[in-house]
């Protein structure tokens, strides 16, 4: 019995007001007027009978350090475990809010953001508590897939200046690591999945929330095997989607 393993999981959705911006001083800075998909929080939690780690994924563009950490201590007081035990990852969409440590905005503007992040630190805790509470005995296995969504970014263009483009030249990891978390009768609880590549296929003039492919790869997902999916973003820092963003314009 000291070995056995517990797991629980929820989503909540952390869908933003309409008209406050997203993360972006050029391309991605127009004020949201509408959603595309449900933009959400989803919280795994897995525990024995001496630790217990949280991973919550959320669809946004990133927050701060401070405000992480905030977040991670608040949860860790929830379900009663250490802050080194909580970790929270961004999918990076850029189909969603900036929030208030982004970069300073018109007083608005600002109210806008703080607001929607004092409800977001609530979903985001609620989740985990959520996750926490529908614990149940659980197995895991993992294992490695690939993707050829990505493409390295930064092409030269015939200036000899860096741009942001696309290079199939260069060499990227298009690894993608599966971890899957199963009750004991063998049926999905969670399964998350990671991939380094930024979140930009929905083009930076869509002025919409989107959790961008996060969103249709999770639901491809849940509808083969059930349970919830959960997107982790890896080291996705000069990958781009292919066909994805550039500097020309986005129709």
């Amino acid at each position: 019995m000291g070995d056995t393993l517990y797991a629980g999981v929820a989503r909540k959705i952390i869908n933003p007001p309409m008209g406050i911006k997203r993360p972006g001083i050029r391309l991605f800075s127009d004020p949201i007027q509408g959603i595309e998909a449900d933009l959400t929080a989803t919280a795994l939690v897995v525990s024995n009978q001496t630790s217990k780690v949280v991973i919550v994924a959320c669809d946004l563009v990133m927050i701060s350090v401070p405000v992480t950490l905030e977040i991670r201590r608040r949860i860790g007081e929830a379900v009663n475990t250490p802050v080194s035990h909580v970790m929270i990852n961004f999918s990076h969409t850029h189909s969603g809010p900036a929030l208030p440590d982004y970069i300073e905005d018109t007083p608005e503007q600002m109210r806008i953001q703080r607001q929607y992040q004092d409800k977001l630190i609530g979903w985001l805790v609620a989740a985990a508590y959520e996750a926490d509470q529908q614990q149940q005995p659980c197995r895991i296995g993992a294992d490695w897939g690939e993707s050829p969504v990505g493409i390295y970014r930064r092409e030269t263009g015939p200036d000899g200046c860096d741009v942001l483009g696309e290079d199939a030249d260069v060499p990227i990891d298009s690894a993608v690591g599966v971890i899957r978390v199963d009750d004991k009768e063998g049926s999905a609880i969670a399964t998350l999945f990671s991939y380094g590549c930024h979140t930009v296929t929905m083009g930076p003039r869509s002025m919409i929330a989107s959790p961008d492919f996060p969103g249709p790869a999770r639901r491809l997902i849940e509808n083969a095997f059930g349970g919830l999916a959960i997107f982790l973003q890896a080291c996705g820092g000069n990958i781009n989607p292919v066909h994805g963003i550039g500097y020309e314009v986005d129709c």
